[in-house]
């Protein structure tokens, strides 16, 4: 059974399918009456190369040791400090700081920027969880390089591009919860229709034998047919009585018999006489 072959067996049987599809649906519209929408914002921070350049080493002397995340680039850096800030531990302070840790943080391809996309149940949770996100992904990039103690200027930086303060409503969720709920209902009216169709048929076929039956017993039993009464037999030894037949009548005559001739044969007429009572 196909797709095509299933729908057509809920449309014939649409008195099992549309009060199963109802229910569905009026489940779906009450389900999304009374979850509450989401709220979703998002921000950007961008990571900034030094703003100058570090000194050459004087002649004879050697080389200070300076801060390596210079020598390995902005962008790489917004690359470690990506999965720093999507770790388990990441998300546990900024839960302490007031946010919520169902936040993701993604990276724009060949850049150094950061975004940060916030889904939370309220208004205010949202704007908490994006304000502590970008707090923390700032103290990141500086503790990372503090440990090397850089001058003014000889570190990477962050600037906030956007801080997210536009927080928006979605019924994304919503959507989502009213999509299973109909899929679900869906699925339940197919597998009844069918369970409804193959009951019927079987019931159906049980009819059918049942009368087949009823119709052999009506019609196929034995006929029983009367036999004509013999004579009672005389005593041992004895011949049955005779049978008196009636006399026949003189005015009567048999009539001739006549057989199919051929050319070896011919026509044979047999005349019975008549004979007189005193004569038997």
């Amino acid at each position: 059974m196909d797709l095509l072959d299933l729908l057509r067996l809920m449309f014939r049987r649409w008195y099992v399918t549309v009060p199963v599809l109802l229910g569905a649906l009026g489940a779906a519209t009450g389900l999304g009456i009374s979850i509450q929408p989401e709220y979703k914002t998002s921000a950007a921070v961008l990571l900034v190369p030094p703003t100058t350049a570090v000194p050459a080493p004087a002649p004879g002397a050697s080389p200070q040791p300076g801060n390596p995340w210079l020598r390995v680039g902005e962008n790489a850096m917004a690359q470690a400090v990506q999965i720093s800030a999507s770790s388990h531990d990441f998300r546990d302070r900024v839960r302490a700081a007031g946010g919520d840790p169902d936040y993701e943080v993604g990276l724009v391809t060949r850049s150094s920027i950061l975004t940060i996309d916030v889904t939370a149940g309220n208004r205010a949770a949202a704007a908490a969880t994006v304000a502590a996100v970008t707090r923390l992904i700032s103290e990141e990039v500086a503790g990372r390089q503090a440990e090397y103690r850089p001058r003014s200027g000889e570190q990477i930086t962050t600037e906030v591009l956007d801080p997210g303060r536009n927080v928006v409503p979605s019924r994304s969720n919503v959507l989502r919860a009213q999509i299973v709920v109909a899929g679900v209902g869906a699925l339940l009216a197919a597998a009844l229709a069918v369970l409804f169709d193959a009951w019927a048929r079987r019931r159906s076929a049980a009819g059918r034998r049942r009368r087949d039956a009823r119709t052999v017993g009506d019609t196929g039993h034995a006929r029983v047919v009367p036999q004509r009464p013999q004579p009672p037999a005389g005593p041992a030894g004895t011949a049955p009585p005779a049978v008196v037949r009636p006399p026949l009548n003189p005015a009567v005559r048999p009539k001739p018999v006549s057989r199919p001739q051929s050319d070896d044969t011919e026509l044979l007429t047999v005349v019975r006489p008549v004979t007189d009572d005193a004569d038997r």
